[in-house]
């Protein structure tokens, strides 16, 4: 147990979840999201991605600004309150062959529950590209950048998805993600399974969102 907590920690400061937006929602519109997955490691002898979860609501300001509230609930089952929020803005529009693009900022914040001094806050930016491949069925791919105050400073996460309508209201996200391709893979507390080229870990994220 010890192990996976430790695990799930490192993984809070690398990034968790899905991406709040690849697109904007709309003026007025929101959703929540729950989302899951992290690099592959064996759990009790099972293979599988890590299952760090986040809860997220988002809401859109104006027609290509979005603001989003997540809390990470497997750091609460941990005796952590785990908190992010932001704002994505698209700066351009799919047009042929050139692809929507937009930017999203954070804060996440981490602490302890009865240890004051635990408290960690943590500046991310991502960048986000996106095809509208057919009827809102979306292809997007980025990279999300953890700015903290050791080394190393900025801590990547390139990733590639999906993100699938049903109906009006439900979307899933399919994500694939490099977490930390900038550092050696061995000599980590957990053994993940995929490490590309003896970079970082490779793993997995699914969220599911409703839009009312």
């Amino acid at each position: 147990m010890k192990k996976i907590v430790i695990t799930l920690l490192c993984i809070c400061i690398v990034r968790c979840g899905t991406v709040p937006s690849v697109r904007p929602i709309g003026t007025g519109e929101k959703s929540v999201t729950l989302s899951s997955g992290g690099p592959v490691t064996e759990i009790y002898d099972i293979t599988m991605p890590i299952p760090y979860s986040v809860i997220r609501y988002r809401q859109g300001i104006n027609d290509n600004t979005d603001f989003h509230l997540g809390i990470h609930t497997t750091m609460a089952i941990l005796g952590n309150l785990g908190v992010d929020f932001g704002l994505t803005k698209q700066i351009t529009e799919q047009s042929g062959w050139k692809p929507s693009f937009a930017v999203e900022g954070s804060i996440y914040s981490f602490y302890h529950f009865n240890e004051f001094s635990s408290i960690r806050a943590y500046p991310e930016i991502s960048f986000i590209g996106s095809y509208n491949i057919w009827d809102n069925r979306i292809m997007y791919f980025g990279v999300q950048n953890m700015i903290q105050f050791t080394e190393p400073y900025i801590v990547t996460a390139p990733f590639i998805g999906f993100e699938l309508p049903f109906g009006n209201h439900f979307i899933l996200n399919l994500e694939t993600k490099w977490y930390g391709p900038s550092e050696e893979s061995e000599d980590r507390v957990v053994d993940y399974n995929y490490k590309p080229f003896g970079y970082g870990a490779l793993g997995f994220v699914w969220g599911a969102s409703y839009k009312f």
